[in-house]
């Protein structure tokens, strides 16, 4: 196997030193003769040379490498807001690398010790778990950054994301305006900050209209699917639904379908996120627009501010809508 070239190779062929070549390979090509530069380029073309990564972090602390880990790879909603990082990030030089956390807290850990060891220049933690060994990555270091999920009290870092306890307000409302009956919610672990203020924001926002009943479960569809089931069942009543994102919603639908029940006649369902496949799949879900695709240049600027030490914008609150269509 032919061994990769190595900056001796590019400078043996550009007729130059090897500290020419690190010069022009770490950004400092304004120090060198423009005729010298032309040489270095055309002798790392010819022989197909790229610098070490690895190398090069270790030289300056950290990487030009991005970690961003997810608690849901699946998640179309988590898969657009990742898509919109990684395009963000290319315009600054950077790269991303993407990680499934799955929502467990073994595995975000292990993942948080990798990250370290790319020396990743930012970590993007969408859906954060608390755990000691967070605590103490973000207490000696000022590059993690909490999407989605703010960070558990006592831990000071950034954050990109909406304001979701008003979101939560602004359904309850909107269902206290249309006179909605029988509210339930179906929301995620009440552990996840997310999860807890759009709860306590649409209980809010429902005023005297009294909850009918509160269910906690995973984001996902099956965990929507069984709930609901139960739910409707259980009551045998039109409920007016809250799910904390579509996934759920999606699931509460095909359990309705499954027992004869139509939405909305018989069932009211609102979301939240507002996935892209909406507009093929479930053009009838009203829910609450967050903007997955505004992430990556709010969490691009931050990361740009810790380079330049600009520390006046700490976290970014990205605006939401309720969208209406037909389930609600």
């Amino acid at each position: 196997m032919t061994k990769p070239p190595t900056v001796h190779d590019v400078a043996r062929l550009s007729g130059v030193s090897t500290a020419t070549v690190s010069r022009y390979f770490s950004g400092k090509a304004d120090a060198i003769a423009p005729r010298t530069l032309e040489s270095v380029k055309k002798a790392a073309e010819t022989l197909g040379y790229t610098p070490s990564e690895i190398g090069r972090s270790l030289r300056l602390a950290r990487s030009r490498v991005v970690v961003m880990l997810v608690p849901d790879a699946s998640n179309h909603f988590t898969a657009d807001v990742a898509a919109s990082v990684e395009t963000a990030l290319k315009s600054s030089g950077l790269s991303m690398v993407l990680a499934n956390a799955a929502e467990n807290a073994e595995q975000q850990d292990r993942l948080l010790s990798d990250a370290q060891g790319l020396r990743a220049r930012a970590i993007v933690l969408q859906g954060a778990i608390d755990t000691p060994r967070l605590r103490e990555l973000c207490a000696r270091q000022n590059n993690i950054i909490f999407v989605n999920r703010r960070p558990a009290e006592g831990i000071d870092a950034p954050y990109v994301g909406v304001d979701n306890f008003a979101a939560g307000v602004a359904v309850g409302k909107y269902f206290a305006e249309r006179g909605y009956q029988n509210c339930v919610a179906i929301h995620g672990p009440k552990t996840y900050s997310g999860s807890s203020e759009r709860l306590d924001g649409f209980i809010a926002g429902l005023g005297d209209r009294a909850l009918l009943e509160k269910v906690e479960g995973a984001y996902t569809m099956e965990a929507g699917y069984e709930h609901g089931l139960k739910l409707l069942l259980k009551h045998k009543k039109r409920l007016s639904i809250f799910c904390g994102n579509d996934m759920i919603a999606y699931g509460v639908h095909r359990a309705a379908m499954e027992l004869g029940l139509a939405v909305p006649k018989d069932v009211i369902l609102m979301g939240f996120d507002d996935n892209r496949l909406n507009d093929w799949l479930a053009p009838w879900l009203s829910t609450v627009t967050v903007p997955a695709f505004d992430y990556g240049p709010a969490i691009a600027q931050l990361i740009e501010n810790a380079l330049r030490e600009k520390t006046t914008e700490r976290s970014i609150i990205l605006p939401f809508k309720i969208k209406i269509r037909e389930s609600a």
